[in-house]
């Protein structure tokens, strides 16, 4: 099991803060040994979070950063032009070395479907219309750059059967946020998948939550053991880089205590000096991301 980070690019201060902080903090992701740092998308809604365009902020994030995996989560695909994702994505995609994880889904924000005049009670059959044409464009011959790899990376954010079973029988990973009654539908997944099964389980992390407690909570969630990648993310989503960075800690302590086998010692060694490299300029009111200061 691999080990990731999901931020909702929220945070105390303005929207530039807060994209800046990102940066930040995939950077201190990435030198603690984190496998993956995937940001969400929210549309027209400043609570939710800052970020309706991921691929632009992971394109700094991608020339701040050398080895992690950078990974949408997700893409509203049914809000989108499947052929203007597909092209951003490939850019994305080449700027990063190959690094992307694309994370699509149908959304579950009313007001973001209304912003872009859909139906939001169909959201769900009009994404995996999307999905498909998205697949097909990034398999074809039309798409510059090509981004044929993307295919073996891209991920479905689903709560129902019926979303395991389309990721399933497409090859596709599924992400999956659901605090109970997941582990059924996962299981259902690994028997199905047409291709090598992925499952992301997403976990909230409190502020403040001490790595014992989120270590015992691990242990008990049956979703867990059917995981290939686990992404923790903090409670609540606006919150500053020091609560992020104290998550990275809390997790590198909390996952390996629940999950053996999760994830390398690189990552548990190396948090302390990376989250300490980040919150120390911070602190002095310094950011060290690509050469910007504020």
């Amino acid at each position: 099991m691999e080990l990731g980070y999901l931020t909702h690019v929220g945070g105390l201060g303005s929207p530039r803060d807060a994209f800046r902080d990102t940066v930040e903090l995939a950077v201190a992701a990435e030198a603690a040994g984190f496998a993956s740092f995937w940001v969400a998308q929210h549309h027209g809604s400043e609570v939710q979070g800052f970020l309706p365009s991921p691929f632009v902020l992971l394109a700094a994030v991608a020339q701040a950063t050398s080895r992690i995996r950078l990974g949408t989560g997700v893409v509203a695909v049914a809000l989108e032009d499947p052929r203007r994702v597909a092209e951003d994505a490939a850019v994305l995609d080449a700027l990063s070395g190959d690094r992307l994880e694309l994370g699509v889904g149908a959304g579950s924000d009313p007001a973001a479907s209304a912003l872009f005049g859909r139906d939001h009670e169909r959201r769900h059959a009009e994404s995996a219309a999307a999905v498909d044409e998205l697949r097909e464009i990034l398999g074809g011959a039309t798409l510059v750059p090509d981004a044929p790899g993307l295919l073996d990376r891209m991920w479905w954010a689903t709560g129902s059967r019926r979303g395991i079973d389309a990721a399933a029988t497409r090859g596709i990973g599924v992400i999956s946020g659901r605090p109970q009654g997941a582990a059924p539908d996962l299981e259902r997944y690994w028997a199905r998948a047409v291709a090598e099964p992925r499952v992301a389980v997403s976990r909230l992390i409190r502020a403040g939550e001490p790595a014992a407690e989120v270590a015992a909570r691990l242990r008990a969630d049956p979703a867990v053991p059917w995981a290939s990648s686990l992404l923790v993310q903090t409670q609540p989503t606006r919150t500053d880089l020091a609560g992020h960075l104290r998550t990275l800690a809390v997790a590198a302590e909390a996952v390996p205590a629940a999950v053996p086998a999760a994830v390398t010692t690189a990552v548990t060694t190396a948090v302390p000096a990376a989250v300490s490299a980040v919150r120390e300029p911070v602190a002095a009111g310094t950011r060290r991301t690509a050469g910007w200061t504020a």
